[in-house]
């Protein structure tokens, strides 16, 4: 009979270290491993597990908060929408204003709100551009600037028609 057949528990010469029952089983070519470590990588002795980032102090003061990440992006969404909205708020209100104020008044007010319009539009675009160069999420920046770009060239074409019928072209 051969050895294997007399004695069915002996350990096989299989390259591995013979372990016993209950054990983790070694990989080969790795440290044996102990109970409750996990197998080290290879060049990392047991211990600590392996920190694969350095830990950098926050550059803020100990006693504030941690600015969120993603928040000028949040902060660009707000102010182009928020000009567009006043934008598209006063486009729905003109057409009653001419009837209770007048057309000089109306005029004179569009275009200091279409002003408003712009520059908080243009806030928000410029916002939105610094933010999508941040290490951070980059959807709300990159609405941002679709909002706050067609904001201002939609202010910028109106203004550019108005002043077409200005001359009588």
């Amino acid at each position: 009979m051969s050895d294997q057949q007399q004695n069915p528990d002996a350990p096989q010469d299989s390259g591995r270290p013979y372990t016993q029952p209950g054990q983790p089983h070694a990989q080969p070519g790795q440290p044996y491993a102990q109970p409750g470590q996990p197998y080290a990588q290879p060049g990392q002795p047991y211990g600590q597990p392996a920190q694969p980032y350095a830990v950098a102090t926050p550059p803020y003061a100990s006693g504030q908060t941690a600015p969120r990440p993603g928040s000028l992006g949040r902060t660009a969404l707000i102010v182009a929408v928020s000009a567009a909205a006043v934008g598209l708020f006063f486009q729905i209100v003109t057409p009653f204003m001419y009837m209770s104020v007048g057309y000089q008044f109306v005029d004179l007010l569009s275009n200091l709100v279409n002003l408003i319009v712009l520059a908080g539009a243009g806030a928000g675009l410029v916002l939105g551009l610094i933010a999508l160069r941040r290490p951070a999420p980059h959807l709300l920046a990159a609405v941002a600037i679709g909002v706050g770009g067609s904001a201002v060239v939609g202010t910028l074409v109106s203004w550019v028609s108005n002043l077409f019928y200005y001359f009588g072209f």
